[in-house]
């Protein structure tokens, strides 16, 4: 039996940047590296997101909306739970995310409470980054939580690059 493929969950910058169609550069830029990623990666990795993604790509209405619910849709939802709750509530409290960016502690949280490898974003300001790693990984263990790794599109590792790719079971076995 092959070794189980590595848990990634999705937040909604992911869902959106793959369908987005506008004229900004830089999102253009994150639209085809994720693209490039879903085609070329996924079928490396087990994908989740909850049902706070989808809430966040209901909102408002823009061009690439449909197709980004479509495709959430198409993916296992991760229930909310008390721990989600209160992992979102701690990370507030110990200011790994900001006390105005609610939301990002909610994916965050869902990422840990179910025990992902990977959380996969393009929030570099309060999700994937060094220092909130480095935070998180400490309040984490102090808890007796394990941390997914805080990724973008950009910095997962890449199984067609020959990059290996690890469960974070893997790295608390040896």
């Amino acid at each position: 039996m092959g070794k189980l493929r590595p848990s990634a969950y999705l937040d909604t910058t992911v869902l959106s940047a793959l369908h987005y169609r506008g004229g900004n550069v830089l999102a253009l830029a994150r639209q085809i590296r994720t693209r490039d990623w879903w085609e070329q990666e996924r079928r490396f990795f087990r994908l989740f997101l909850s049902v706070r993604t989808e809430a966040e790509l209901a909102q408002g209405e823009y061009q690439w909306q449909r197709a980004s619910l479509a495709e959430a849709r198409r993916l296992v939802f991760l229930p909310e739970t008390r721990l989600v709750r209160a992992c979102a509530n701690a990370y507030l409290e110990a200011e790994i995310v900001p006390a105005s960016k609610f939301g990002d502690a909610v994916q965050l949280a869902f990422a840990v409470a179910h025990r992902m490898d990977y959380l996969l974003t393009w929030n570099h300001a309060h999700l994937a980054n060094v220092d909130v790693q480095r935070r998180l990984d400490a309040l984490n263990r102090r808890n007796g939580y394990r941390s997914p790794l805080l990724v973008s599109p950009d910095t997962i590792p890449w199984a067609i690059l020959g990059q290996a790719l690890r469960r974070r079971d893997d790295d608390e076995d040896n």
